[in-house]
């Protein structure tokens, strides 16, 4: 545990001693603040972040590969790959530490956003449970990109190759959505749309916590995580 957590503050610090991590963090706020000013923020509009939220499922699709898209890849560039693997903690320390690291990285970019949600408490009365439904989701759909991310940057050979083979792979599960109920019809569609993560994530951003999609989204998080450390004990017994 405690090697895990060295990798965490080691890899969390790395990603703001970049201009690449406030690049990423400002993109993601400059979204959100647009969003915000030409959607929610207008006289008549309901106090709701909903729109906001909605977005940022989108673009955490784009931003999230971008945090981790260098997490495995950058150690086997700079040669130290071999060293952490190898290490006693083993392939499940340094998986994880990435992860917790990429995680206290989003959590950090989604702290400044509560400026939204002050501005709607001066000119407005939004529901509280609604916007801590709508971070909830965020965290656990940002969760699942992360790791999904992390998989990629384990399996690919470079950071641009992990970034692309992360966003493609989200890109055509969100299109899936509009192509699967015609080619499998309603009734295959209604069993599998359990398992679209964009269709559980818009219950969050009404204000709607099922502890279902939780689950979901810990579960698909998790299996992602125990194939990238697959991925790296595979490589390491080669």
């Amino acid at each position: 545990m405690r090697t895990t957590l060295a990798i965490a503050r080691r890899e969390y610090r790395s990603f703001f001693l970049v201009p690449s991590g406030y690049l990423v963090g400002a993109l993601f706020l400059l979204a959100n603040g647009i969003i915000f000013l030409t959607t929610v923020f207008l006289p008549g509009q309901p106090a709701t972040l909903r729109a906001v939220f909605g977005f940022d499922v989108m673009v955490l699709l784009l931003l999230c590969p971008a945090v981790t898209m260098r997490s495995i890849c950058e150690e086997r560039r700079l040669g130290t790959f071999e060293l952490l693997a190898a290490s006693p903690a083993g392939s499940s320390s340094l998986v994880v530490g990435k992860f917790m690291a990429a995680f206290a990285s989003l959590a950090t970019m989604l702290v400044p956003t509560l400026v939204l949600v002050l501005l709607l408490e001066l000119y407005g009365r939004p529901d509280p449970g609604e916007v801590l439904a709508g971070y909830l989701g965020l965290l656990l759909v940002g969760s699942m990109y992360l790791a999904g991310g992390l998989l990629a940057s384990t399996i690919a050979g470079s950071q641009t190759i992990a970034y692309l083979l992360s966003v493609f792979f989200f890109i055509l599960v969100s299109l899936s959505r509009t192509a699967l109920p015609a080619w499998v019809g309603p009734d295959v569609w209604g069993v599998l749309s359990t398992f679209d993560p964009f269709l559980r994530m818009e219950d969050f951003t009404i204000g709607l916590i099922d502890t279902s999609s939780i689950v979901y989204f810990l579960v698909v998080t998790g299996w992602f995580l125990l194939a990238a450390v697959a991925v790296i004990e595979t490589e390491r017994r080669s």
